[in-house]
């Protein structure tokens, strides 16, 4: 661990103290990496937090914005953009990051856009595919401002968005994926696998190296949220791998305006068709979900 001054002040762990892996362990300090899901059945499942986007990332991929390579650009080169239309379906899970912060609600979910950054999440809402909550360790008592990201591979809204057999290492490992433009063996990985790779959005490009580590995470499927249909043969829901990503910018886009990720690719002359197209994806995703219900 990298040792620092606590703040005379406040008594609070600053930047400086983070340990050398780019984040505190949840567990150090009364957290948790797994997250509190409300309407379980039974009550008190939980999902893993299986990703973790270090404080050695540059400081600009941490901010959660979409300007200067911010967080949401760098989730964009990865395939991934905010929910349809910016309307949140679906409960909310809390975690307790050991920040002092306590149990608090996602930051976020991002959801796998099928190649289309402006309303692609809408065909994930409704058809299934990757996504993730996440939440940033920013509290008073380990501020390493490292993001959490829980993931998992859903079925459609037809099938209540249960999660696929062995969907949350499938899901972890597909983001991983997305960066090395690879298949991550996910039955062979150890606690020595690293990857790495290159991507890029809007004028943003990204350098990632990924870590496995053990040690964050069970390995079991004991409290696991689905634990039924996703637990594979002879093989747990939770392996108890857990991923830490070290993210570097290594282009920027100068011209990059600070407008929304989902119009960010988008001229002035494509606008008006843009948001005629999200009113009408509005107005008819109700229909649409409930449409995939009865089919």
């Amino acid at each position: 661990m990298i040792l620092g001054l606590v703040d005379a002040a406040s008594g609070s762990l600053s930047l400086r103290d983070t340990p050398s892996q780019g984040y505190f362990n949840p567990s150090s300090n009364g957290g948790s990496m797994l997250t509190t899901v409300e309407n379980t059945s039974p009550l008190g499942q939980q999902e893993p937090i299986n990703l973790i986007i270090s404080a050695n990332s540059d400081s600009a991929v941490l901010k959660d914005g979409n300007i200067d390579g911010g967080l949401q650009n760098y989730f964009n080169s990865l395939g991934f953009a905010g929910e349809c239309l910016g309307n949140h379906l679906g409960d909310d899970q809390q975690a307790n990051l050991g920040d002092g912060n306590g149990l608090i609600n996602q930051t976020g979910v991002m959801r796998w856009d099928y190649g289309n950054v402006q309303t692609g999440t809408c065909e994930e809402t409704i058809d299934g595919g990757n996504h993730f909550r996440y939440w940033i360790q920013n509290g008073s008592v380990a501020d390493s401002n490292a993001v959490f990201v829980a993931a998992s591979y859903e079925l459609p809204a037809s099938s209540n968005h249960d999660i696929v057999v062995n969907g949350y290492n499938f899901g972890r490992d597909w983001i991983v994926g997305n960066i090395t433009g690879s298949t991550i063996p996910t039955a062979s990985l150890t606690n020595s696998s690293s990857y790495s790779g290159n991507t890029s959005f809007n004028g943003f490009a990204f350098s990632t190296t990924a870590q496995y580590v053990s040690g964050l995470l069970p390995n079991t499927s004991v409290g696991i949220n689905h634990n039924l249909t996703v637990a594979t043969d002879g093989e747990n829901a939770v392996d108890g791998f857990v991923v830490v990503l070290t993210v570097k910018i290594t282009a920027t886009n100068s011209s990059a305006s600070a407008a929304p990720s989902a119009t960010s690719n988008s001229s002035s002359n494509n606008a008006a068709p843009i948001m005629l197209t999200s009113y009408l994806l509005l107005l008819l995703l109700p229909l649409m979900i409930l449409a995939s219900y009865t089919n």
